[in-house]
């Protein structure tokens, strides 16, 4: 599982519409697209599908193609055969003094397993500090095969007693994490990151 609590500024890229779930229940709907700079200092646009349980028929002349837009919610990531998908279950939404720069912030929750070899580096910043750097990835299934989304992580000791990687941070570990969420593109590819704030073992019944 990846799901971070966001705010996300962009531009509606395709104009809102009233659909139904499963249970046809009506819903609105729109694209939402965010430009990430990219390390060639270009930008990567990333399309974003918005659902807004409590939107109106009324609310549809809001979210006209081209319109700025400010929202925070639930932001669900997933794996699309070579490509992220982002699903993003609205809070609240505004059009009013939205800012210039398209962004992505918020909390991360990542519920996944560790690499199988060499899963872990330690490192020291600049100021003598050490870290772990290590990557995660949640699986999920898609119709008969199952796919993996990939997330970076960089953690720090909070303070000077703490203990960077415990006894059972180990090959293949299934680990329930939160920090914060990065992300950024490089090279025209989506990379997830996020430094840890808490991490602890995954419970067995929690979904990788």
């Amino acid at each position: 599982m990846i799901r971070a609590e966001i705010t996300a500024i962009g531009t509606v890229k395709r104009a809102a519409t009233i659909r139904t779930d499963k249970n046809n229940n009506p819903y609105l709907s729109f694209i939402l697209a965010v430009n990430l700079a990219d390390s060639d200092g270009k930008t990567k646009e990333i399309e974003i599908f918005v659902m807004d349980t409590k939107g109106q028929q009324s609310d549809l002349s809001l979210y006209s193609e081209k319109k700025r837009v400010s929202i925070t919610g639930t932001l669900d990531i997933r794996t699309k055969g070579e490509d992220l998908v982002y699903y993003l279950n609205v809070k609240s939404i505004t059009t009013q003094d939205v800012a210039d720069l398209d962004a992505i912030t918020g909390t991360l929750h990542f519920i996944g397993h560790l690499r199988k070899e060499n899963f872990f580096e330690e490192k020291t910043d600049r100021n003598g500090n050490p870290y772990l750097i290590f990557s995660a990835y949640s699986t999920e299934k898609v119709g008969d095969n199952f796919v993996n989304t990939w997330v970076n992580f960089k953690r720090f000791r909070d303070s000077d007693d703490e203990v960077l990687r415990e006894d059972w941070f180990q090959s293949k570990a299934n680990v329930d994490i939160t920090g914060d969420l990065q992300i950024s593109a490089f090279k025209g590819r989506i990379n997830l990151a996020s430094r840890v704030k808490s991490i602890k073992p995954a419970e067995r019944s929690q979904k990788a």
